[in-house]
C-alpha cells in the first residue's frame, strides 16, 4: 500500500496527464488522489482529499498559482508542493520559495529532475512521521486524546490567521488545561518537545506572509536552544523563549504552553500593524515621494521600509495603481530627467548619468537605449 498522496494541479488536460506519465510513483510509495484545473478548485480537493504533496502549475486562470502558494502555505503548512512553470520567471520562484516548496521545475519537465524533487518529498514526509511517532509517543498514544489536541491546534490556527488574538489566547489556556490533565507524569518533556515543534511549523508560514523572521526557529529546536535568529521578536520574549525548557517544566506543562503563547502574541501584534500600514497605504503619496527622491540612492526596498510595507505588497499595490512598477517608474523618471539634461540643458553625457545615479556609464548607455530606442548620443544628432 502506497504511503501518501499527491494531488496534481494545472489548466491543461495534457500537462496533466504528462506529469501521470513521467511519476514512478509505485517506486516512490505515492497515489495520485485526484487532479484540479486551477488553484480555486485545488483548495478544494485539498480540503477534500488531504494530499500530502502538491504538483502544481503557476499560470492558471482565477486564482492563479501565486495565490495558491501562499494559501497553501498558511492553510496547510505540512503539504509538500512541487512547483511547475512554463516561464523562468523570478517573482514565480521566489514566492515558491517563500512557500517552502520542495522543488521549483521548469516546464518541459525533466523525468530525472521530477523523480529526485518527488523523492525529496518522501524523504521529507518520512523524516517528519518518523519524528511525530517518536515525540508523540508515549505523551499522545490514544487517538482521542491526539483528535482533541487537534481540535485545539485548529482552533489556535484559525485565530492566528484573523489575527483574532483573543481567541488564540483562550485556545491556549485550554490546551494547557487540556494537556496538563492528559498528559501522564514522567511525559511531559515528549509532549513538550511535540507541541513545540508542531506549532513552530504551524507559525513559520505566518512569520513568512508578514516577513516577521525566523521566530519559529527557537521552537523547533525546542524551547532550551533558544533562537537562532531573533529577528521580528521583542528582547523580552527572546530571553523568555530561550531560557532552559527544564525551568518551565517543574510540575506544569501549562508553563511552556505559555511561552508559546507568548511568541503568537508577539507575532499577531506585529502583524495586525503590517497589515493597517497595508490597507492604509496611500499610492499617490508613494508615487509623490518617488517624484521628489528618484534622483537619491533609492530602491524598492528602501521605499518599503519608508512606508513600512513589505517589497512585495508595495510593488503589487504600485503596479496595479499606476500601471509600472516602481523600479520601471523610477527608470522612467531618471531617464526623462537624464534626456533633458543631455538635449534641454546641454550638459555632457557623463555629466547626466552621474546626475542621474548611474556611475558605471556603459550601463547607463544600456539603459538609455533601452528606454528610447536610441543612444543619448542619437538625440544630439551625433554618429
Amino acid at each position: 500500500m502506497n504511503k501518501y498522496k499527491v494531488l496534481i494541479i494545472d489548466d491543461e488536460p495534457w500537462s496533466r496527464q504528462v506529469v501521470r506519465a513521467l511519476g514512478d510513483w509505485e517506486g516512490h510509495g505515492l497515489t495520485i488522489v485526484g487532479e484540479a484545473e486551477d488553484g480555486t478548485e485545488g483548495l478544494l480537493r485539498i480540503e477534500q482529499w488531504k494530499p500530502h504533496v502538491v504538483v502544481t502549475d503557476m499560470r492558471m486562470p482565477g486564482k492563479d498559482g501565486d495565490a495558491l502558494l501562499r494559501e497553501i502555505g498558511q492553510r496547510y503548512p505540512n503539504v509538500r508542493i512541487i512547483v511547475m512553470s512554463g516561464y523562468d520567471d523570478f517573482t514565480y520562484m521566489k514566492q515558491a520559495v517563500r512557500s517552502r516548496a520542495v522543488d521549483y521545475l521548469l516546464k518541459p519537465l525533466d523525468p530525472a529532475e521530477f523523480n529526485e524533487a518527488l523523492a525529496n518529498c518522501v524523504r521529507g514526509l518520512d523524516r517528519e512521521r518518523a519524528e511525530a511517532g517518536e515525540a508523540w509517543a508515549p505523551a499522545f498514544a490514544r487517538q482521542d486524546v491526539h483528535r482533541e489536541y487537534t481540535a485545539y491546534r485548529d482552533r489556535t490556527h484559525a485565530g492566528l490567521l484573523e489575527l483574532n488574538r483573543a481567541a488564540v489566547s483562550e485556545a491556549f489556556g485550554k490546551l494547557a488545561a487540556f494537556l496538563s490533565a492528559s498528559v501522564a507524569p514522567g511525559e511531559e518533556q515528549a509532549c513538550v518537545a511535540a507541541v513545540t515543534r508542531d506549532y513552530a511549523a504551524l507559525l513559520q508560514p505566518f512569520l513568512a506572509e508578514y516577513e516577521l523572521g525566523r521566530a519559529a526557529d527557537g521552537l523547533r529546536n525546542g524551547l532550551g536552544d533558544g533562537l537562532r535568529d531573533g529577528e521580528g521578536l521583542s528582547p523580552d520574549l527572546e530571553s523568555e523563549v530561550s531560557r532552559p525548557a527544564a525551568a518551565r517544566l517543574d510540575g506544569a506543562l501549562s508553563q511552556a504552553v505559555a511561552s508559546i503563547a507568548r511568541v503568537y502574541e508577539d507575532a499577531m501584534e506585529r502583524a495586525a500593524v503590517i497589515r493597517r500600514n497595508r490597507n492604509r497605504l496611500d499610492l499617490e503619496a508613494v508615487r509623490a515621494y518617488v517624484d521628489k527622491h528618484f534622483l537619491d540612492a533609492i530602491s524598492l526596498e528602501t521605499i518599503a521600509q519608508c512606508f513600512y510595507v513589505s517589497k512585495e505588497h508595495l510593488s503589487r499595490a504600485f503596479k496595479a495603481h499606476t500601471g509600472e512598477t516602481v523600479t520601471d517608474y523610477m527608470v522612467r523618471k531618471r531617464m526623462e530627467k537624464a534626456r533633458e539634461l543631455i538635449v534641454e540643458q546641454e550638459l555632457s553625457i557623463k555629466n547626466a548619468a552621474h546626475l542621474t545615479g548611474y556611475d558605471d556609464i556603459a550601463y547607463f548607455y544600456r539603459v538609455f537605449k533601452k528606454h528610447f530606442g536610441c543612444t543619448p548620443g542619437n538625440l544630439r544628432g551625433e554618429p
